[in-house]
């Protein structure tokens, strides 16, 4: 796979030299989406903002450096089997939050619930035994993902977690306030507290080019021009995050429902593709979204898979415009897009342009149903704009986040699990895209925006957020 490179893009400075960590005080973090529930396998609208705050509480079997390596969590050390077929991983002493050890039983339990077609077995109190259907050389690095988070069921319902932190305040949509876990495994955190304010407006922050009180916000790429070009501390995370045109009525198809489930008939594959040529992809990158993002050819970005540039793309409004003319269809296309998302809205606004200019009407309506695959099955659009995250550092993994996220085939699944090569990654991609149900269109950066007084934050390369050493100046 292609090395990963540095992750963050600096601008200020975030620590003072000769300062050394120091415990206590709370971080104030201020989201601009509103995170509903934080179970791991919970579907959230905003799965980038869920699995940040869900990371706090609960932890997988092993996690990913920000070189995209693996690392030991809670197992400590692992073993393949029979081909790659069978792997034994050796848990680590620890507890969750209640004083609970950490037992094989609890973590096979969570394991089954997170993958049914897995045989997951134990050999005593601390070792936990996974079979798989095929040989999947990656499945440490898979293991990674947050869905696979191990998760203790209490008797009230709700679940636990081994994290650095626990969950203390919790309004859904509005206020996480999460507390330093001091029998923490791996060590106590430095803050006492991280108390996370959901769908917050920065307007007056932005105003005044200062975040007061607060420690750290999350930025749309829209917001970050205004701060540039002051003595801002912003985070700028590689092009990760995919902006996809995903068309839903094939996708209900694919998955062998009956094509009664909706009364609009299956968009002409040449329409599909035509949408595809007519895009303007360097102009949405570079005017747009201020070159924060970088045309998509494929699923992964170029810089994590190393093969996106070997996958065809063609720009050609001559060719869409012939597309069109053979598919011999006026009928609009309506395209969904999230209503509180503005680059989303201002995407969907040039794709509709440049279709127009290949013959093609794509009509847009902003839906707050578009980002979870429960919610739309409720849609009555053709096709949906997606933004998904880049959830992994490892290019096997990452895909099978986002074949996950896109509802791509169970074969495609299987195939990416038993991926051993980016030549065999390659192939996944090109049949996932073979058939223009799914057009990528750019891959967007993540961006943050701190206090001065805010040390050690790790951004990612796909923006997600790496707080163990995290702490903040003149805590009390």
């Amino acid at each position: 796979m292609a090395t990963v490179l540095c992750a963050v893009v600096v601008m200020g400075s975030l620590a003072w030299a000769g300062s050394r960590p120091r415990y206590g005080g709370t971080v104030r973090v201020l989201l601009q989406h509103k995170v509903a529930s934080l179970g791991p396998m919970d579907e959230s609208a905003y799965p980038a903002d869920h699995d940040r705050l869900s990371s706090l509480i609960f932890e997988t079997l092993t996690q990913m450096d920000t070189q995209g390596h693996v690392r030991p969590c809670l197992a400590n050390s692992w073993q393949a089997e029979a081909g790659g077929r069978v792997w034994q991983f050796q848990l680590r002493t620890a507890n969750f939050h209640s004083g609970a050890p950490l037992a094989s039983a609890t973590v096979a339990a969570s394991l089954k619930a997170a993958s049914p077609e897995w045989k997951v077995s134990t050999n005593g109190k601390q070792t936990v035994v996974i079979e798989t259907p095929v040989p999947a050389p990656h499945l440490p690095e898979l293991l990674a993902l947050l869905r696979y988070a191990i998760v203790k069921k209490m008797s009230d319902g709700t679940v636990e977690g081994t994290g650095p932190f626990k969950l203390s305040q919790w309004q859904p949509g509005e206020r996480a306030l999460f507390t330093a876990n001091d029998d923490y495994w791996g060590g106590r955190a430095y803050p006492d507290a991280i108390d996370v304010h959901m769908g917050i407006s920065l307007r007056e922050h932005l105003l005044e080019r200062h975040l007061g009180p607060d420690h750290a916000a999350e930025l749309s790429i829209d917001q970050v021009r205004t701060l540039e070009q002051g003595n801002q501390n912003l985070l700028v995370s590689r092009p990760a995050d995919l902006l996809a045109v995903v068309f839903l009525q094939q996708s209900f198809l694919q998955q062998n429902q009956p094509a009664t489930t909706s009364s609009r008939k299956p968009v002409d594959p040449r329409i599909r593709e035509a949408i595809s040529m007519a895009m303007s992809r360097s102009a949405i990158s570079n005017v747009l979204l201020q070159k924060k993002s970088v045309p998509a050819r494929g699923l992964l970005p170029q810089w994590l898979s190393g093969y996106e540039f070997l996958l065809p793309t063609e720009s050609s409004m001559e060719n869409a415009r012939k597309l069109r003319t053979e598919a011999n269809s006026t009928a609009p296309v309506t395209l969904a897009y999230d209503f509180s998302d503005p680059v989303a809205k201002m995407v969907a606004e040039r794709i509709a342009v440049d279709a127009r200019e290949a013959g093609i009407l794509v009509q847009l309506f902003g839906d707050p149903h578009t980002n979870t695959a429960s919610e739309r099955k409720t849609l009555s659009a053709d096709a949906v704009l997606l933004r998904l995250p880049l959830q992994s550092l490892d290019a096997t993994a990452a895909l099978a986040g986002l074949a996950s996220g896109l509802e791509l085939s169970p074969e495609i699944s299987t195939a990416v699990l038993g991926a051993n090569r980016p030549e065999d990654l390659l192939e996944v991609e090109r049949k996932a895209l073979e058939d223009h149900r799914i057009i990528p269109v750019v891959h967007v950066s993540q961006a943050l925006w701190l206090n001065s007084n805010v040390h050690n934050w790790q951004n990612l390369p796909n923006g997600f957020w790496k707080l163990d050493q995290l702490w903040i100046e003149g805590a009390k």
